[in-house]
C-alpha cells in the first residue's frame, strides 16, 4: 500500500511542473528591434514593455554628484521622458510614453 502511495507521489510531483507551465499566461514581451546612443555615465539600461531602468556608474565626487540632475530618454521625433535624480542615485527607472516605447531609435543622456 505504502509503494503504492509513493509511486503515485512521485508521478504528482513529476506532472507538477508541465501542468502548471500548460496554465500559465504567455508572456506579453515584445522585443523592439532599435538603436540606442548612450552618452554619460550610463552603465547599462533594460527596457520592458514601457518601462525603462537605466543603471549609473557611481560619482567619483560631489561636485559630480551635484552635476547629475535627469536621466533624459528621447527619439529624434522631440518625444522625451526625463527622470529626475538623487544626489549619489545610482538607478532611475520611468515609464516611457507609448511614442518612445516603441520609437526605433533612442537617445539616452545624463544632465
Amino acid at each position: 500500500m505504502s509503494t503504492k502511495i509513493a509511486i503515485a507521489g512521485a508521478l504528482f510531483l513529476a506532472a507538477t511542473p508541465a501542468g502548471l507551465t500548460a496554465l500559465w499566461p504567455a508572456s506579453d514581451e515584445v522585443s523592439v528591434p532599435r538603436n540606442v546612443a548612450i552618452s554619460g555615465p550610463i552603465e547599462a539600461f533594460t527596457q520592458t514593455r514601457d518601462r525603462i531602468q537605466v543603471r549609473l556608474h557611481p560619482a567619483g565626487n560631489d561636485a559630480e554628484r551635484a552635476a547629475r540632475r535627469n536621466v533624459i530618454v528621447s527619439d529624434r521625433d522631440g518625444h522625451r521622458l526625463s527622470i529626475p535624480l538623487k544626489p549619489g542615485q545610482t538607478w532611475a527607472s520611468g515609464v516611457l510614453p507609448p511614442a518612445l516605447a516603441g520609437a526605433d531609435t533612442l537617445e539616452i543622456r545624463v544632465e
